[in-house]
């Protein structure tokens, strides 16, 4: 496994790995400055970088990885296999999902993810899961935004992401209120 993005030792935080579509929700709510502000290692797989095609949203990402605030795990030919024959309850349809799963599991450590079939994979093998939703909580509860903010960047979420449940961003919505 090669590291880019930081230094072999990685700093004494609380690791957390996230999926394509957290970063895609984090970039169209124009928090990714806040999100890395949170108190994580955030990693991602070299397979979740690839998925980001749009130049800005690469541009953007590419910042936290020079600045080494993103590690980006370059999976080798042999890891791949691994993942391949990683044995899962469910169907992925490609690679990707399966890359970051068997990441957190590999290190231990939570997952990020919005897709649910990956989030109730990773629940069944006991993998702490959070989703965009925790982010932008934790943003707040951590007082990198204020409530306000908060409430605005879940108002934005409900807007751009229609598959986040509507019910748990409302309840969120009205405890910042």
């Amino acid at each position: 496994m090669a590291l880019q993005g930081t230094n072999a030792t990685l700093r004494m935080m609380k690791l957390i790995i996230t999926d394509t579509n957290v970063f895609f929700d984090i970039i169209h709510i124009d928090a990714l400055l806040e999100f890395f502000a949170l108190d994580f290692e955030i990693c991602t797989t070299d397979f979740v970088l690839n998925e980001i095609l749009e130049s800005d949203q690469k541009e953007q990402i590419e910042t936290f990885i020079r600045g080494k605030k993103l590690t980006i795990f370059k999976l080798t030919t042999t890891e791949v296999e691994e993942i391949h024959n990683f044995p899962t309850l469910r169907l992925f349809k490609g690679i990707t999902d399966k890359t970051v799963l068997w990441k957190a599991h590999q290190l231990k450590c939570p997952l990020l993810t919005g897709d649910k079939k990956l989030r109730k994979e990773a629940e069944d093998l006991k993998i702490e899961v959070h989703g965009s939703i925790w982010v932008i909580n934790l943003l707040v509860d951590k007082e990198i935004i204020p409530k306000v903010k908060g409430v605005e960047l879940l108002e934005h979420l409900k807007l751009i992401n229609a598959s986040l449940p509507h019910d748990e961003l409302d309840k969120l919505i009205k405890r910042f209120k």
